[in-house]
């Protein structure tokens, strides 16, 4: 079987996963994307992964080993989500949002759900992305809103949150 671009988006967008943005700073500018490639990877050291297109801006700043943080968006944040999406962004992106600095100096988005401080541990090749491996070096959960969701293509929100339990 040949496995086609189309087929394969098609068959992944069955996976539901978070939608987040993340900022990164090439001086002097600061960029963002959206991504919803992003999974823990290591407790000991706390790691994680996100996934940058060769052609993404965000690609320039990771390679040179600039430190990011990780905004995890909440059900009501699918307009950030699209405003950052944008490969041609605005000179106002970051118009009304409060930005806060994170130890590392790289902002947080004020009014996400969860933030993830990390700088560049790992750069390995992934086809048309970079994998990059994160260190974990500041985190909080800001809110206990519902996540904003993507599947099959469009945003999605959980309808109930199951009560915490053990995974069967």
């Amino acid at each position: 079987m040949t496995v086609n671009s189309q087929l394969f988006r098609k068959t992944m967008g069955h996976f539901a996963t978070g939608v987040s943005v993340i900022l990164a700073e090439l001086t002097p500018d600061l960029h963002a994307m959206t991504a919803n490639s992003l999974t823990s990877v290591s407790l000991d050291p706390p790691l994680i992964l996100v996934s940058v297109d060769h052609n993404a801006r965000m690609h320039t700043a990771m390679t040179l080993g600039a430190p990011f943080t990780v905004n995890i968006l909440k059900a009501s944040q699918s307009q950030l989500s699209t405003r950052f999406a944008n490969p041609h962004p605005p000179a106002n992106l970051f118009e009304n949002l409060t930005l806060i600095p994170a130890p590392h100096g790289i902002p947080y988005l004020a009014a996400a759900l969860a933030y993830i401080a990390c700088r560049v541990e790992a750069i390995y090749p992934g086809g048309d992305h970079s994998v990059v491996l994160g260190r974990v070096e500041d985190m909080a959960v800001l809110s206990e809103d519902p996540p904003l969701l993507f599947y099959q293509g469009q945003y999605r929100t959980l309808e109930r949150l199951a009560p915490p339990g053990p995974l069967t």
